[in-house]
């Protein structure tokens, strides 16, 4: 779908390398601009493959790969070439990086109008944090994922994907694919931002919003979804099994199954709010 397209990957760790990764896997030609003995994503293991670390591989997979310093002005002017050239420049450095060196989305965007100019930052461009770093850690506790995540008696848990940094990549990519189309329209390019924390906001809004229509605070649970039950884990005689009856239709499905069909018409049962009010009964 993106053959043809040039894009130019100055990334580093997941986000930035994920949103480039989404456009190598739709057909784009990528190039990955690293710094001097490679980003720092290849020595993040064991396990290792060859020389780099194996999610390296992963989330690098169908792109290419040039060494630059922009320390040195002759390999910066030839980096600025570089993005002359491209569709696409995607950058999730610190802020104010890029604008140390002249690379940031004005000065590009002036240079080559018809540039899609992406960055991703921790906390935004603008507002009192937007100078500080984050990583996927301190953004899914920051932003409320942790609180939620785990067991009723479990301590702040991390989610173990690294979904703000993919998130945030997803987010990217689709900015990006929707700058195109208004490219094919304009002829002209656009500046595309995202930051982890809108994105651990984002996946955090369901209890944000529960929160803002009840005032109850969310509460961690072996449920997958506080809002739905019986949908959760359930501990068996001979091991563990996840029951997830997501409307009325299937808890009366469930309930004959599991031979109590009077569950169905039982007014403590008999729909999801009712069964969300007598969780513990039910369980």
């Amino acid at each position: 779908m993106l053959a043809g397209l040039r894009v130019l990957e100055l990334g580093q760790n997941v986000a930035g390398p994920h949103a480039s990764q989404i456009l190598a896997d739709l057909g784009a030609e990528v190039i990955k601009i690293e710094r001097p003995g490679g980003e720092e994503g290849r020595r993040l293991g064991p396990p290792f493959v060859g020389d780099d670390a194996a999610w390296y591989h992963h989330i690098n997979r169908g792109k290419k790969s040039v060494t630059i310093d922009l320390k040195d002005i002759s390999q910066r002017d030839s980096l600025i070439a570089l993005i002359g050239g491209a569709d696409v420049f995607i950058h999730n450095s610190r802020p104010g990086v890029m604008a140390r060196f002249g690379l940031d989305a004005a000065t590009m965007r002036a240079r080559f109008p018809r540039l899609i100019y992406a960055d991703i930052s921790a906390f935004g461009s603008r507002g009192p944090l937007a100078d500080r770093p984050g990583y996927e850690l301190l953004m899914q506790a920051y932003g409320g994922l942790m609180s939620i995540t785990g067991g009723p008696d479990a301590p702040p848990t991390r989610m173990a994907p690294s979904m703000v940094d993919l998130g945030t990549g997803m987010w990217v990519a689709i900015g990006i694919l929707a700058a195109l189309v208004r490219r094919g329209v304009t002829g002209t390019g656009a500046h595309v931002e995202a930051s982890l924390l809108e994105t651990a906001l984002d996946f955090s809004a369901i209890h944000i919003v529960n929160y803002l229509a009840s005032r109850a605070m969310p509460q961690r649970s072996t449920d997958g979804f506080p809002g739905l039950v019986p949908y959760g884990g359930m501990r068996c005689s001979d091991g563990s099994l996840i029951v997830g009856a997501g409307n009325d239709r299937l808890f009366a499905k469930l309930a004959t199954t599991l031979g109590r069909p009077e569950w169905a018409i039982d007014p403590r049962f008999a729909n999801n709010a009712a069964r969300v009010e007598h969780r513990a009964e039910l369980h």
